[in-house]
């Protein structure tokens, strides 16, 4: 059987994912949203230690809000990308995750709130299904069409709920669009969305693995060369976990032998910068497909197109009729001289005269027809007798 072309650009689009490794923008903003959360989850657990209750929570809420705003603003760069658009600046990814990240949230309390509900339905089915006598012969209906219905509701959740919520809000759409969308989607293209976000998985896995790969290979034959050369400040174990994001006290607490030196502690630190970006290398292309696979469902539910903010709303109101005959308006200015324009113009002969002379006269230039005194006949120039009655005219011009 054939693929379609729509199909065919959909796993292009698909294999176009791994380009998001290149977004140096969103990779820069996973990296410091990564690093500030690490901070802030390492202040916690000081404050933990030393049982400063408020602190911890504090701390804590604090890693939580700078990895969800964090994240959205990555997002955002991403999905421009996905769309094909220009890339926006850092700083207004900053913002715009600012001002409509909380709309995710809403969307998935909603989302929530809507499953509770289908539980208290199916839970007062199962009640109804209690009656002795036709509780049997309902359960026997109820059953089969409750297993399909709550199984295609949770495996939404994990394939179409979770990984496309977000980009919905990215494409601009507000809590209620947002939820009514992923229904949609979730309803009419559930075996398309589930396919290409374990197709997407898969490749943001296989990119996983291919940086695994490379920090093994490299760290290997870095970490050895590095203690060879630099001697027993740079012990090559403790360069290699550094790599796989252990700290100092993380090595301690495993028996692993921690140097203190100034090469050592460089080699976790930078060890940690390498663990950090293997992380986030993945999570890129994972939210690339995800974006992908969203827009592709954009014939579902389509967003209505953003009103610029402060435009006036236009109404559409029917004009009223436009009086006629006595109580018309008179014409303006312009349309009158024009009529008396193209009346005053002289006509144009079709076919021209080899004969003819244009001679251009007022009206009080022009003289009045001559008649005979007495029979009042009209009288040519240049007569000096009446052609009917033979009555001399010495003046047909001077007659009255």
């Amino acid at each position: 059987m054939a693929l379609s072309s729509d199909k065919i650009q959909s796993a292009g689009a698909l294999l176009a994912c791994v380009d998001a490794v290149r977004n140096a923008p969103a990779l820069a903003v996973l990296l410091g949203t990564f690093a500030a959360s690490g901070l802030l989850l390492a202040m916690l657990a000081q404050s933990l230690s030393r049982g400063q209750a408020a602190t911890t929570v504090l701390y804590g809420l604090l890693a939580l809000t700078t990895a969800f705003y964090g994240g959205n603003a990555a997002g955002l760069l991403v999905m421009d990308d996905a769309k094909g658009q220009p890339r926006r600046s850092v700083a207004s990814a900053l913002v715009t995750s600012l001002r409509i990240a909380h709309r995710l949230l809403g969307a998935l309390l909603l989302i929530g709130i809507t499953y509770a509900a289908g539980a208290f339905v199916l839970a007062v089915v199962l009640l109804v299904c209690k009656t002795p006598v036709l509780g049997p012969v309902a359960f026997t209906l109820v059953l089969p069409a409750a297993v399909v219905v709550v199984g295609l509701a949770l495996l939404a959740v994990p394939t179409v709920i979770v990984p496309l919520a977000a980009p919905a809000i990215w494409d601009g759409a507000d809590t209620l669009q947002c939820v009514g969308r992923l229904f949609a989607i979730a309803r009419r293209r559930l075996l398309d969305v589930v396919l290409m976000m374990l197709f997407v998985g898969l490749l943001a896995g296989v990119i996983g693995a291919l940086v695994m790969f490379v920090v093994l290979a490299g760290g290997q034959t870095v970490a050895r060369l590095s203690a060879a050369i630099l001697g027993p400040e740079a012990p090559a174990d403790q360069l290699m976990a550094g790599l796989f994001g252990f700290g100092l006290r993380s090595l301690a607490g495993a028996g692993v032998p921690v140097g203190a030196k100034a090469y050592a502690v460089a080699g976790v630190i930078g060890g940690g910068v390498v663990a950090a970006a293997g992380m986030v290398l993945p999570g890129l292309v994972y939210l690339r497909g995800a974006c992908t696979v969203y827009l592709a469902q954009a014939d579902v539910a389509p967003l209505p197109a953003p009103a610029s903010p402060g435009a006036p709303v236009q109404r559409t109101e029917p004009r009223p009729a436009a009086p006629r005959g006595i109580l018309a308006p008179p014409p303006d200015s312009s349309g009158l001289d024009t009529t008396i324009t193209m009346a005053r113009a002289p006509l144009q002969p079709t076919e021209p005269r080899p004969h003819a002379v244009d001679v251009d006269l007022s009206l009080d230039e022009m003289e009045a027809p001559a008649h005979c005194p007495v029979c009042r006949h009209a009288l040519l120039h240049n007569d000096r007798f009446c052609g009917v009655c033979g009555t001399p005219v010495n003046d047909p011009r001077s007659t009255p």
